[in-house]
């Protein structure tokens, strides 16, 4: 028995020292993305960050930093998908329901616009009906996601520099969710 308790002991010793060693390692892939960031190096600090993840996927700081990192290169999937779980971890976080708001506006905006090679705007037209019809409905789903985080960011802080800015922001999203539902007659 006694062997046992001293296995045991040893083990649980192992997984906490390890759980140090990773808190320590994420702290530190996070504090050099921070300063690839403000350096303008993106790609750079998205890689870090996503190592950060990949040793510790509940650490906040990190989905929330690669989510904001992945707006800043136009990846609204990578975005809404890291948001989502910062939003998990933090669901009253005004940073993350606003971050969230701007991305699942953004993979909206995406369903009817892409960027060519040059970073113009082409807009994307779909000929089959039941594709425009789901494009659509995907449409107004994530807008409806984006003013639900952008309200609730507006009700947690209604005093912020940029809360006129948001509300702005719902009011568009509004007119283009009422406007595909008036086309394609979704109730």
């Amino acid at each position: 028995m006694k062997k046992l308790f001293s296995f045991v002991c040893i083990l649980f010793l192992g997984v906490i020292s390890s759980a140090c060693v990773n808190m320590f390692a994420v702290s530190e892939l996070n504090q050099i993305a921070k300063e690839y960031l403000d350096e303008g190096n993106v790609q750079a600090a998205i890689s870090r960050l996503e190592s950060s993840v990949d040793l510790d996927g509940e650490i906040y700081e990190s989905r929330y930093n690669l989510a904001v990192s992945y707006l800043r290169t136009d990846n609204c999937k990578g975005a809404q998908e890291q948001i989502e779980v910062a939003l998990t971890l933090r669901s009253n976080e005004p940073a993350a329901l606003y971050t969230a708001g701007v991305a699942y506006t953004c993979v909206a905006t995406e369903i009817y616009e892409k960027k060519d090679k040059d970073g113009n705007i082409e807009f994307i037209k779909y000929d089959d009906l039941q594709k425009d019809y789901a494009a659509a409905l995907d449409y107004i789903k994530y807008l409806e996601l984006a003013n639900k985080n952008f309200e609730k960011y507006v009700e947690l802080m209604p005093n912020a520099d940029d809360t006129k800015d948001v509300i702005v922001q719902i009011g568009y999203n509004k007119e283009n969710i009422a406007s595909h539902k008036t086309k394609y007659n979704v109730n």
